[in-house]
């Protein structure tokens, strides 16, 4: 019984995958809307599959990085919206949503788009590039 219980905490552990990383996430697109509006910060939309590697990537990669989660957190509001298991997209960003993933909108408080960005591979080289496609998105 003890070795099933040890095999079924394994399974599931390694079916776990912390989204998160240093990131201050809305808990959903509506509530980051709110705090937008009361920040008067733009909301960054990150759209996932929770099978999708580039995504994953990014997670484990970009988001767990101090500097990136700082500029993040300073500058946005940000929301990760997992598609396939969040029960789809709002309608205010379906139309915004280029179909492929990982997408990144920069949206205003009303639901405007501003800029949005998809994984570059340039990530891959220096993951604080990732940095200089949300200062573009700010200038815009």
């Amino acid at each position: 019984m003890k070795k099933l219980f040890l095999v079924l905490v394994f399974l599931v552990s390694s079916f776990a995958f912390d989204w998160a990383g240093k990131v201050n996430w809305a808990m959903n697109y509506q509530s980051a809307k709110m705090i937008s509006a009361q920040t008067h910060k733009p909301i960054l939309v990150d759209i996932a599959l929770s099978h999708c590697p580039p995504c994953k990537w990014i997670a484990t990669n970009i988001y767990t990085e101090d500097k990136i989660a700082e500029y993040i957190n300073k500058h946005f509001v940000p929301v990760l919206i997992i598609i396939d298991e969040d029960g789809g997209l709002p309608a205010e960003v379906k139309p915004y949503f280029s179909g492929y993933t990982p997408s990144l909108i920069i949206m205003d408080a009303k639901g405007k788009e501003i800029t949005q960005f998809s994984f570059d591979r340039a990530f891959l080289q220096n993951k604080y590039k990732f940095i200089d496609y949300l200062k573009k998105g700010l200038k815009k």
